[in-house]
């Protein structure tokens, strides 16, 4: 899996195909109520008139039929419930509406074909033809956003650019359907689908939600409670934020800008992980080690706070489920010591912080609402995905794009794939950010290195 945002997508010209989607039964109520994650999207959306989608890229290097894909479109909205869920509002409450399995039609959209489709086996359908003048990739950004909706059933965007000799599966969904994650998955199910695999059936979203929503109060007592309240204490009450300047005062947004770097090659990514499990620590505290130690070489504090989003597929049956299953866990990470100390410091602090995303931001803010602050829109967050365990095929490439938005904070994504280990960043396009991230960058890159470098050195004494 490879991470973009929307201002570098790059699609290769060829023939559009479009799928509609339309219900073909009744969506009935069902008594399953918005998870938080839904809950603070939807109003978002209610009071910004957007809140964000996820789109995903499959390249496979033939033109598969049309009529293929649009059967394993069926299939795959089929399987997964809530790709058939949507949500109607009122003043005061989200209320889940559900289609049944079958309750749906996909078809390519109806339209003039310019030229006829070019595939070589033997698809049929209508396709608008693209040439490398064409905007591509703004045209599919577009009309992504004038699609996705959590608030009509089906509003999903579903198309295909066929060449002589492959094809780009895009998928889009609104926030609110899917995860990070939830991607992984659902190009693993289509690449299987089309290839003839067995995909089994996953567990329902939907009865996830029921698990978490019977589950006990958190008591004021509980000391993962006591744990949120202890960071937020720390960091004066204050919701974290990037803490170097990005050039925007308070209160100010700037159109979000990308940046997609390869960190370590994946042999380098190996000597990497070796040279932290000899010192008693992990991947991805060692990550996040080197980000605040970068941090700190660049003006920042030497404990540095931060969030984690992290998925919340505790049970293994949950793994191949699509939804929005993610939790935050709070952490400050140590930028100071000697290298070994603060590794495993830190992966000390990271084993203590992932058991406090499983309450949720519910009970924090009832309990300590009063002394929270908040000082940017955003939140500064740094998340990591192995997408090596996500049965992700290695046959075919696989992108996940975000849609565009304002920001006032940075946000970034460390991830691992058979490639190597990778990092995203999203910041505001301002002078200052541009000057200020690209230091942060480098200096990333800089630590990492002398990390796997120096257990390349220890390996060849």
């Amino acid at each position: 899996m490879k991470l973009c945002g929307d201002d570098s997508v790059e699609i290769e010209p060829g023939a559009v195909i479009r799928w509609e989607l339309a219900a073909t039964a009744d969506s009935l109520p069902v008594d399953v109520p918005p998870s938080e994650n839904e809950k603070f999207h939807l109003d978002a959306v209610r009071r910004n008139g957007t809140g964000g989608w996820l789109a995903l890229t499959v390249e496979f290097a033939e033109a598969v039929a049309v009529d293929d894909i649009t059967r394993s479109l069926r299939r795959l909205v089929d399987r997964h419930e809530v790709l058939r869920c949507h949500f109607v509002s009122s003043d005061d409450e989200h209320v889940r509406h559900r289609l049944p399995v079958g309750g749906l039609r996909v078809q390519p959209v109806t339209g003039t074909v310019l030229p006829a489709d070019p595939g070589p086996a033997g698809a049929t359908g209508p396709a608008v033809a693209v040439t490398g003048d064409s905007p591509l990739a703004d045209r599919l950004v577009d009309d992504i956003a004038t699609v996705c909706s959590p608030f009509a059933p089906l509003q999903h965007y579903l198309a295909a650019v066929r060449r002589p000799s492959s094809t780009t599966v895009i998928l889009a969904f609104d926030h609110c359907y899917v995860d990070a994650y939830s991607l992984a998955v659902i190009a693993s199910d289509l690449v299987d689908d089309l290839s003839g695999t067995k995909v089994t059936q996953p567990v329902s979203f939907l009865d996830i939600r029921m698990v978490e929503d019977d589950a006990p109060t958190v008591a004021p007592d509980d000391p993962r409670l006591r744990g949120w309240g202890e960071f937020l204490a720390a960091n004066d009450w204050t919701v974290p934020e990037f803490p170097l300047d990005l050039g925007l005062a308070h209160g100010d947004t700037a159109p979000v800008c990308t940046e997609v770097r390869t960190l370590m090659c994946a042999e380098s990514a190996h000597r990497f992980e070796q040279t932290v499990h000899a010192l008693d620590a992990r991947t991805y505290p060692a990550l996040l080690t080197a980000f605040a130690d970068a941090v700190h070489d660049s003006g920042g504090p030497a404990e540095l706070p931060a969030i984690l989003p992290v998925h919340t597929r505790y049970d293994a049956t949950d793994r191949k489920a699509v939804g929005w299953l993610v939790g935050n866990a709070p952490i400050r990470l140590s930028a100071r010591g000697d290298r070994g100390t603060t590794l495993r410091a830190n992966t000390a602090r990271l084993g203590e912080a992932l058991p406090l995303a499983r309450i949720g931001l519910t009970p924090v803010y009832m309990t300590f609402g009063d002394l929270i602050r908040t000082n940017r829109s955003d939140v500064f967050m740094v998340s990591y995905v192995d997408y090596r365990r996500l049965g992700l095929p290695a046959s075919v490439t696989t992108r996940q794009i975000s849609s565009p938005r304002r920001t006032d904070t940075a946000q970034f994504w460390f991830w691992r794939d058979a490639d190597g280990v990778h990092l995203r960043a999203r910041y505001p396009e301002t002078a200052l950010a541009h000057r200020t991230m690209n230091g942060v960058l480098d200096a990333v890159d800089h630590r990492l290195r002398d990390v796997w470098s120096g257990g390349l050195r220890h390996r060849a004494g």
